[in-house]
């Protein structure tokens, strides 16, 4: 199946690339830790699945990068459940019981990606990071200094998460605990949903120019609507009409202007339009306003910018 229809592909916005060009000074400047906070669903686990899958076009094989997630526990997150929970979202899930033997397992497979590295250093990306505590900070410096200490391996943090995230400098700092600061905080990157037209164009403009399948094959684009993209139809020509549509859609809902587009709700629209409107495209046809505002109903793309209002009031309180 194509990745449209499975929603398996990751988009080139201008949000990613600003990302990359910001975790990749990071560690070339030798920041040790850093944050990205920002509203769910505008992008950020994408962004660092598809980090993790291609840094070594931006940084070869001078780094190791890995990516594990922090998982809320109702009752608190236990030392031996933290462990775990890291080494299950690495794709390393593990039997053992013990929470000693868990983060050997855990600072092993940090080792085995450093030590592969020509600078022998491994950056981690912790999703969810929000969820972290003092406590839990204090088993990572604990495995920070081990990888320097025992093994001469560098560690990069890079801890993304939710808006709540950004606060955790002051707090800690507040509270004195410069060490968590300064290892784990050097630096704040606010990752943003698509804002704007100019973002917006950006990443429908990708369809046409950057989205390929199979690698080298046809555009999205022109994969689902062959003879118009034959004749020179181009998605990017509908981006202001599909904009002013969404635009349209906000307001009919009674949502705030100006807050952009989760990439959720971006990709589950553009999905709907390549898969069912494309293919019915005509050679000198362009798509209707009223399939585009079916297309938003009938997706209900617009609940993930609810719910994202709904965040960003929360995080403002």
């Amino acid at each position: 199946m194509h990745p449209v229809e499975l929603d398996t592909y990751v988009m080139p916005t201008n949000a990613l690339e600003n990302f990359i060009n910001v975790v990749v000074g990071w560690i070339n400047s030798n920041v040790v830790g850093a944050l990205v906070p920002g509203l769910q669903r505008i992008g950020k686990s994408w962004a660092v699945d598809y980090f993790a899958s291609n840094y070594r076009q931006w940084l070869g094989n001078s780094v190791g990068v890995v990516s594990a997630e922090v998982l809320f526990h109702k009752a608190g997150i236990s030392e031996g459940a933290f462990w775990g929970d890291l080494l299950s979202s690495m794709g390393r899930p593990t039997t053992k019981r013990s929470p000693e033997d868990r983060r050997k397992l855990f600072v092993g497979r940090l080792v085995e990606v450093g030590a592969r590295s020509e600078k022998k250093k491994v950056v981690i990306f912790l999703d969810e990071a929000q969820l972290l505590d003092d406590a839990l900070f204090k088993l990572l410096i604990g495995v920070h200094n081990e990888l320097w200490r025992t093994y001469r391996i560098k560690c990069v943090w890079i801890l993304v998460g939710q808006p709540e995230l950004d606060t955790i400098v002051t707090t800690f700092i507040s509270e004195g605990k410069r060490q968590i600061v300064g290892r784990f905080m050097a630096d704040t990157y606010a990752f943003q949903p698509l804002t704007g037209i100019t973002d917006f164009k950006a990443a429908v403009d990708c369809y046409d120019l950057h989205l390929h399948y199979p690698a080298g094959g046809p555009s999205f684009t022109a994969h689902f609507a062959p003879l118009p993209w034959e004749a020179g139809y181009r998605l990017s020509s509908d981006a202001q009409m599909i904009y002013e549509r969404i635009v349209q859609a906000r307001l009919d809902n009674g949502l705030p202007e100006g807050q952009g587009m989760t990439m959720q709700g971006f990709t589950t629209l553009l999905n709907s339009i390549l898969i069912n409107l494309l293919p019915n495209l005509q050679v000198g046809d362009k798509l209707q306003d009223k399939d585009v505002d079916q297309s938003i109903v009938a997706t209900n793309c617009m609940i993930f910018e609810q719910q994202e209002a709904l965040l960003a009031t929360a995080s403002v309180h």
